[in-house]
């Protein structure tokens, strides 16, 4: 049996309505390279009911209010001064604490994250499909093999990792475009879809790509099903654009291939966080979220304890009011461990570290 999964995603309100929660302007991030990085952009699902948890937490920068691209400029409320928090407040103090600094520099870790972590796994059962399909389609599965092992060849640079990753990502998209000509798939649950089976993408020739995370196909082929698939399968602009909504891939060019490694690298490098995400209670980064009586919800650890927070004059309360959690993921914790060296190095920058956090500005009091 399945181990239960909890969706997530961002909504801009959560109402009550007859005994249960619903969403409004509901949207999921999707991840794309431009600029030659992964960017993230929300992509909106319909209002829907739900069961279980709902959190409050900031916006991210991707995030539409009301589903409409925010506002580019504008006067606002000018942010506090750097130098009179951090240096004539007792919150500058609490800032300057060693475990604060490093729960600062985590959170920054954390962000440079985000785009990644927005990535979903639809490749998880891949494998048994192929096996699957290369059974019941053998023609079309034994071309696949031979496209993949032209990826081996035109990609010598990749590491082992990568290369594993992008070979499974063409076999998986050809295999996908096959069954959408000839048969049907069936999905379950995708945690970064918020439950949704699948989402619909219209490609050209026809194409549509249903990404989620498939369960079982099945395949009914006729002659002129059978002419479609190959229709399809021939195109290369169409299999990198359904390879690129299974996992974002960078334009043909100067550099692509490396850029890739490296993003495919850090992503598989995040497994263990996309697993506890998907079935934790609790986000993986919790922002305001607090227990009384010392109590550690399950998968996490102290970051802040509540005697070093007691003796800058504050408690959690105080964590909660400023976005800091005290609480660390497990699968986040053994990351940083990792990244122990890069963290010691953001950790002595407090300056820098709550201008990003809070948003404060260097400017004189």
């Amino acid at each position: 049996m399945d181990s239960p999964v909890f969706p997530f995603a961002w909504a801009e309100r959560v109402r009550r309505s007859d005994g249960s929660l619903v969403a409004e302007n509901i949207q999921v991030p999707l991840a794309h390279w431009e600029g030659g990085a992964i960017q993230v952009r929300g992509f909106q699902l319909p209002e829907r009911r739900f069961t279980g948890y709902a959190y409050r937490m900031p916006a991210q920068a991707w995030f539409r209010p009301d589903g409409k691209d925010a506002p580019s400029g504008g006067a606002g409320n000018c942010p506090p001064s750097l130098e009179r928090q951090l240096y004539a407040t007792p919150f500058g103090r609490f800032c300057r604490h060693p475990e604060v600094r490093m729960a600062l520099a985590q959170d920054r870790l954390a962000t440079l994250l985000a785009p990644l972590l927005a990535i979903p796994d639809l490749l998880a059962d891949e494998d048994r499909l192929l096996r699957d399909w290369e059974v019941e389609r053998p023609e079309a599965a034994l071309l696949a093999r031979r496209s993949s092992g032209e990826l081996a060849l035109l990609n010598p640079g990749l590491g082992t990792a990568p290369l594993t990753l992008r070979i499974r990502l063409r076999c998986a998209a050809l295999r996908r475009m096959d069954v959408a000509a000839v048969g049907r798939e069936v999905f379950r649950p995708c945690p970064a879809y918020f439950g949704e089976p699948h989402i619909r993408f219209e490609l050209q020739r026809g194409f549509c790509l249903k990404a989620g995370m498939v369960r079982m196909a099945n395949s009914w082929p006729r002659p002129d099903t059978e002419a479609l698939s190959s229709e399809w399968r021939s195109d290369p602009g169409l299999i990198h654009a359904a390879e690129t909504l299974l996992f974002p891939l960078p334009q043909p060019g100067p550099g692509s291939q490396e850029r890739f490694s490296r993003a495919a690298e850090a992503w598989l490098a995040l497994e263990p966080m996309r697993r506890f995400q998907e079935q934790s209670l609790l986000p993986l980064f919790p922002h305001a979220t607090i227990y009384p009586y010392g109590h550690v919800p399950r998968g996490f650890r102290i970051r802040i304890s509540p005697d070093s927070v007691r003796d800058c004059g504050g408690s959690y309360l105080t964590l909660a009011a400023a976005g800091l959690s005290p609480y660390l993921a497990d699968p986040f914790h053994d990351y940083c461990q990792q990244r122990a060296d890069l963290l010691a190095e953001w950790a002595r920058d407090v300056p820098g570290l709550a201008a990003e956090k809070w948003g404060w500005s260097r400017r004189p009091a």
